[in-house]
């Protein structure tokens, strides 16, 4: 007979968060000031992996980028060869023309990347978003993919593969 008495729990975390980087107490920070409707409100921040604290840390914030604004803004502060993970507050406006917004965790990782990267991002990914309350998950490996998906304007159409071509 199992009694629960002498049970006990020796693993303190799951198996999924072994590798993981916890977020930094600025990343908390930042992204409440992302989620919040304050006067200090950020529309997007960009975190990164520190390479010394093992921690999850702001990179970037909109209040950094002053030329473009919204999702052009944070595609344009994303390096091409580094996975990072980004918060964004998208604005837009619904089919009965109310202004409404949803929070997205975007978690980018480039095709180009290199290996070890793309592991530490991927190994952090779940417990990092787990962390988060009230987001929208999105996966991109390509800054184009991020724009068309927002709506930006600024988004390359690109030409289908798949269309027939004559060949008189």
């Amino acid at each position: 007979i199992f009694c629960c008495k002498h049970r006990t729990n020796t693993q303190l975390f799951p198996m999924s968060t072994a590798g993981a980087a916890p977020p930094s107490q600025d990343t908390k920070k930042i992204f409440k000031r992302v989620k919040l409707r304050s006067k200090n409100k950020l529309d997007w921040a960009i975190f990164q992996i520190d390479k010394k604290t093992q921690e999850i840390t702001p990179e970037f914030t909109s209040d950094d980028e002053k030329e473009k604004k919204g999702i052009d803004g944070l595609v344009f502060k994303l390096s091409e060869l580094q996975p990072r993970y980004a918060v964004f507050d998208h604005e837009f406006k619904t089919a009965d023309g109310r202004l409404t917004s949803k929070l997205w965790f975007i978690a980018f990782t480039p095709d180009n990347a290199n290996q070890t990267d793309r592991v530490t991002y991927a190994q952090s990914l779940k417990p990092f978003r787990d962390t988060l309350a009230g987001i929208n998950p999105a996966s991109f490996t390509d800054k184009n993919e991020i724009l068309k998906e927002f709506g930006s304007k600024n988004a390359v159409e690109e030409d289908s593969d798949d269309e027939d071509e004559d060949f008189d």
